[in-house]
């Protein structure tokens, strides 16, 4: 049990880490903007689907750059076959990076 808590926790630092240091968009054209959760989690999910089907396996994650943030393919919360789907991915990333989360 620990070990899922360990790997949650993993994924809630990954995904705060790359919404407040990536949601700040300066680079795109020049102005300063910031994009919602849900554009920022289909920006990091199509990074790894490299093949598009909107499912990332562990290959296509370890080839991708998102392995520079998240060094287990297991703290994605892949399914029963071994595989991470879209949908799921981007709700545990909006659900992260929700302004009414509950205090601790």
């Amino acid at each position: 049990m620990k070990t899922i808590e360990a790997a949650s926790l993993t994924v809630i630092v990954f995904l705060t880490t790359l919404i407040s240091g990536s949601a700040y968009a300066g680079s795109c054209g020049g102005t300063g903007h910031t994009h919602s959760a849900q554009e920022m989690a289909e920006k990091y999910f199509s990074q790894m689907d490299a093949n598009g089907d909107e499912l990332v396996s562990e290959d296509e994650f370890k080839a991708s750059n998102m392995t520079k943030f998240v060094k287990n393919f297991g703290a994605l919360k892949p399914n029963a076959q071994g595989l991470v789907e879209k949908r799921a991915f981007l709700k545990m990333f909006v659900e992260a990076h929700s302004t009414n989360q509950p205090e601790a």
